[in-house]
């Protein structure tokens, strides 16, 4: 190597036996090939498309379900009385009982009668292995499910108190006792622009029968801005871990499970931080260089988007991206666009994770000013299911602020290989919210969206239901529903279902908060098996990595208990 580079610095400056062009190239292959590696994988999606561009399911928007007026930034889909059929807890607040019949949707409100006081943020989650879905609160609140239609608040009697600042929460067993655990971020005081954050907690749970805080012993009590919280085992030893999806430019955490009580953040080394890279750019009006100080991240979901058997991570961001004359600061020059990191989708080899979001084809907005700039990116949130039952989960995504651009957008799965919006032509038309949740309210194999925001610029914010009404396509297609009850051996959250069939895997995880303010999807999972006519293999791996299989027939819902 030494002679290498003798041999190229005579030459350099002997141009006559050789062109400093060669020197050149010679010098940028020996950098690239003394260039060291990350510990990430860098593998990409396949490299060949889909013959067939994804089928588009039409919805229809149903205006007398729900009072007029009604409006939420969060919803949560759960079974308050375990008839499969899913209900509806609205912002926290108001609980709508499903009584659909005959393919008509019914939804009833029954908050007076549960005994349901509350406001905020919440979760659906049986917390006492009882095999009812009790509800608890950023606010306080821990509803027993009494199992009657009722509720009974027993958070002083359990010692739950949140923190005052408490925005989202997520559940999971944390210590492996077999009951599920709540996990809760924290919102900011602003203080004029001089922000205060507070940290994590972890409220660990005695058997339905007590919570303990010990955030501190957990090594997890970081102040943050969390927006988005997340529980599953991202590297399969047997202990779940916690994802946080942190706003205000702060890194992600990735909480690794260390087997003690503890934990440790390996958000940088699985590569889902968020990037930070202060040289990015140079601005010759201010001739200064910026970049990415990671991101403004609001809302996150584990889902397996290419049938690999692995849980990949979309983490959807608020993006600035104008850089140029302002009037709203002292400088009269913004240059936030060039600080926010952009939304990603994180796939997933071994529990390490790459950005596929290039490869996938959803593209960035471009950051500059007048005739480059086209809007901010203001995606808000995440909800994954498979509403065109082709076993590839799309996605849906709201953006919020009442801007002309801040349309929500539906992103249709191309086997894994890329996602186009297809939101205008499924007949979807939101902007400015935060709300999202698939649920099949009509119990019909197709999975019904739940979604609030504007119809157009300037207008009311409300609460919608939009029916999926397939096409002639998608209605053939067959599909498979599974939901799993949590018994008094252990907890159902954390458990990994897997779905064979049409040499298709699909995996999902049975989780407790997703997206935004721990926003919950249909308990009931339905997965979408296109034209596959014969049994279909489900295999579920329990919380305590014990593994149950199943044959269940096609357009069956298969409830297993733990």
């Amino acid at each position: 190597m030494i002679k290498i580079v003798q041999t190229v610095f005579i030459h350099f400056f002997f141009p006559e036996i050789m062109p400093r062009l060669i020197f050149i190239l010679l010098l940028a292959f020996l950098w690239g090939g003394c260039a060291s590696t990350t510990n990430q994988p860098q593998d990409r999606k396949p490299a060949s498309l889909p013959k067939e561009r994804p089928q588009v399911p039409v919805f229809k928007r149903l205006d007398n379900v729900l009072p007029k007026g009604l409006n939420a930034n969060y919803v949560n889909v759960l079974d308050v009385n375990n008839d499969g059929l899913p209900d509806l807890l609205v912002a926290g607040s108001r609980l709508f009982l499903n009584q659909s019949t005959d393919g008509q949707i019914v939804l009833k409100d029954i908050t007076e009668q549960a005994g349901i006081k509350s406001h905020g943020p919440a979760l659906a989650v049986d917390l006492d292995n009882d095999g009812w879905t009790d509800i608890v609160t950023t606010s306080g609140h821990i509803y027993r499910n009494n199992g009657d239609l009722t509720f009974t608040d027993i958070a002083k009697l359990v010692g739950f108190a949140p923190h005052r600042k408490a925005l989202t929460l997520a559940a999971g067993d944390l210590d492996n006792n077999g009951f599920p655990d709540l996990v809760i971020g924290m919102t900011e005081d602003w203080n004029d622009g001089n922000p205060e954050y507070y940290p994590l907690q972890l409220w660990l749970n005695d058997q339905g029968l007590a919570f303990r805080e010990c955030a501190k012993t957990a090594r997890i009590n970081k102040a943050t801005y969390a927006r988005s919280i997340l529980i599953h085992d991202v590297n399969q030893d047997g202990y779940q871990d916690i994802f946080v999806a942190n706003y205000r430019l702060q890194p992600n955490f990735l909480w690794i499970n260390r087997k003690n009580g503890s934990f440790f953040d390996e958000a940088r080394q699985r590569g889902v931080r968020g990037r930070y890279n202060t040289k990015m750019f140079y601005d010759r009006n201010t001739a200064k260089y910026y970049g990415y100080r990671f991101g403004h991240s609001i809302g996150a979901a584990f889902f397996d988007l290419d049938g690999d058997g692995q849980l990949d991570l979309w983490v959807s961001n608020l993006v600035h991206k104008y850089v140029g004359v302002t009037t709203k600061n002292k400088l009269g020059f913004d240059v936030r666009g060039y600080h926010c990191d952009d939304s990603a989708i994180f796939h997933n080899k071994n529990g390490f994770f790459t950005d596929w979001r290039k490869d996938l084809g959803i593209p960035l907005e471009p950051i500059g000013g007048r005739g480059i700039y086209r809007g901010d990116e203001l995606w808000s949130g995440v909800a994954v299911a498979d509403p065109n039952l082709d076993g590839y989960p799309d996605a849906y995504v709201p953006q919020i602020y009442n801007l002309i651009y801040a349309k929500a957008k539906l992103f249709v799965n191309h086997e894994g290989t890329l996602f186009s919006d297809v939101a205008s032509e499924a007949g979807i038309h939101k902007l400015d919210s935060y709300t999202a949740a698939w649920a099949d309210l009509d119990n019909d194999g197709l999975v019904d969206l739940v979604a609030a925001g504007r119809d157009e610029l300037n207008g009311t914010p409300k609460l919608d239901l939009y029916k999926n009404l397939g096409n002639d396509v998608i209605n053939a297609r067959n599909w498979i529903k599974v939901k799993l009850n949590s018994s008094k051996k252990g907890t159902a959250i954390g458990a990994i279902i897997a779905v064979k069939a049409n040499q298709l895997t699909q995996t999902a995880i049975n989780s407790a908060g997703s997206s935004s303010f721990g926003q919950q999807s249909d308990p009931v999972f339905t997965f979408g098996l296109g034209n596959h006519q014969g049994d279909v293999q489900v295999i579920v791996t329990w919380p305590d990595q014990s593994v149950t299989q199943h044959n269940a027939k096609t357009r069956s819902t298969l409830i297993l208990t733990r």
